[in-house]
């Protein structure tokens, strides 16, 4: 009873607007990423400064940004799947009732989506690292020292970001979209589509992560300035 339950109120739940707020970027998320951009980059700058306390500000400080920008699309994969995964299971368990080509199709509409909104966090997660990275010297000129940390930020490590997050906004999108097909398929509804889903996906950006590092990010990456 509680399963036939639950499939009836699938059932009956709008697709279209369970696309569209699965695929959206509102300001919660955007703020989130800033704050969270903001303390990662002021907790490696904290962690960095005893160990380098010999080195100028300046040099801990790209150091941060750098950090950042290598770790933006693992941060932006924990945003995608803390917003975004409870309503990607369910819509999964969703499309699962449709036929097979308009199955696809939406699969394909949601991947678009997601992986715009998680090219769009990565601009917001640096902008939240650079403003606290600059609050760390506020007596120097501000539009200077902002100019000299977005210069420390090859092309290339920002377009290895925006493609691993990319990637990832991918993965998190076909398990989420799969565990719910699944539970769908078995009757059986509920949080552990949820909980599978969140642990698979950190285990596979983990995975893809690790490897993308030691197979490309040597030839990929920058040093520090």
């Amino acid at each position: 009873m509680p399963e036939a339950r639950s499939a009836a109120i699938l059932t009956a739940l709008p697709l279209q607007g369970m696309a569209h707020r699965a695929g959206r970027l509102d300001l919660g998320i955007v703020g989130l990423s800033l704050l969270v951009g903001a303390s990662s980059s002021m907790g490696f700058i904290q962690l960095l400064a005893a160990p380098l306390e010999n080195l100028p500000t300046s040099s801990v400080q790209v150091l941060a940004v750098q950090t950042e920008a290598f770790l933006a699309p693992l941060l932006v994969s924990l945003l995608l799947l803390l917003r975004q995964a409870p309503l990607l299971v369910t819509l999964g368990a969703r499309l699962s009732c449709r036929p097979e080509a308009q199955r696809w199709r939406l699969w394909l509409r949601e991947w678009w989506g997601l992986t715009l909104t998680a090219l769009a966090l990565v601009p917001y997660l640096m902008a939240g690292a650079l403003v606290a990275v600059m609050l760390t010297r506020p007596e120097l000129n501000s539009l200077e020292e902002l100019r000299y940390l977005v210069g420390q930020l090859s092309p290339a490590m920002l377009l290895v970001s925006l493609v691993k997050s990319a990637l990832f906004a991918a993965v998190i999108l076909w398990i989420s979209l799969d565990q719910g097909a699944r539970r769908w398929r078995t009757g059986r509804l509920g949080n552990s589509a949820l909980s599978r889903t969140i642990g698979l996906s950190i285990a596979v950006v983990l995975t893809i992560d690790l490897a993308w590092v030691l197979l490309l990010e040597p030839s990929a990456g920058g040093g520090v300035a």
